[in-house]
């Protein structure tokens, strides 16, 4: 049955826009819209998202052989990449020019949004930061390079893991007690537990089992933890938080 449930899982990543896993990952276009930046910026920050892209795609698999359509500009915020995603415009990607001069970018945190949409929110951002961090990106929101499970331990009073799974995506990953940046840092930190500690093909298991829709939102099913990693949610969390102790 599991087995069934993954393969309607990867047939619906398809519907995004995710090709099957024997697809060259990250032979599609790329199309940089930069006209605020000068020539050399922009070249550095095409070499930079080639060579980020090619480890993403190495490192997770074979995944996306779609095309990437980037636009720089002089607005504030954050960079995107997974909420237009789930408006239906997998491979449109958002940087910010102050970032992207400073070398602060979260490239490779925006390339697995695109390599690997999810619509659990948490999962979602969880997987992006523990990859730029472990891909060696840019120092980036949320943690700039500092060391995340460092960082998490600060924040483990106020880290509830299973309200944080319960975010679908496009909904903001923060809680009452927790903002968008400790938010990231806790899930960084948390997907990085799973992956180093019950291996990377267990969490794609697990990542599988919720799909990015267009338009639709689903966290997922709790009992799926246990199914994947014969655990519950709450026991991998107490089991996290025991990682952290000094």
């Amino acid at each position: 049955m599991m087995r069934l449930v993954i393969f309607i899982a990867f047939s619906v990543f398809a519907s995004v826009g995710v090709s099957p896993a024997h697809a060259a990952c990250g032979d599609g276009e790329i199309n940089i819209r930069a006209p605020i930046l000068s020539a050399s910026d922009k070249s550095d920050f095409e070499a930079n998202f080639r060579k980020s892209l090619k480890r993403v795609c190495r490192w997770w698999g074979e995944t996306y052989d779609g095309s990437f359509s980037i636009d720089i500009d002089e607005s504030r915020g954050p960079s995107m990449a997974l909420v237009p995603a789930w408006r239906g415009h997998h491979g449109d990607m958002l940087f910010r020019a102050g970032t992207v001069r400073l070398g602060r970018a979260a490239v490779t945190h925006e390339i697995v949004h695109v390599v690997a949409p999810n619509a659990n929110r948490f999962l979602a951002e969880g997987l992006a930061v523990y990859t730029h961090e472990d891909q060696r990106g840019q120092p980036a929101y949320p943690n700039y390079s500092k060391d995340l499970d460092t960082e998490a331990a600060k924040l483990i009073a106020r880290a509830d893991i299973a309200a944080l799974e319960r975010l679908a995506t496009p909904s903001r990953l923060q809680l009452p007690d927790l903002d968008g940046r400790d938010a990231y840092i806790v899930a960084g930190s948390f997907v990085g537990f799973l992956i180093e500690q019950h291996g990377l093909e267990k969490f794609q298991e697990l990542y599988a089992l919720t799909p990015l829709v267009p338009g639709k939102r689903n966290a997922g099913a709790p009992e799926r933890w246990q199914e994947v990693y014969e655990l519950d949610l709450a026991t991998l969390a107490a089991n996290w938080r025991a990682s952290l102790a000094p």
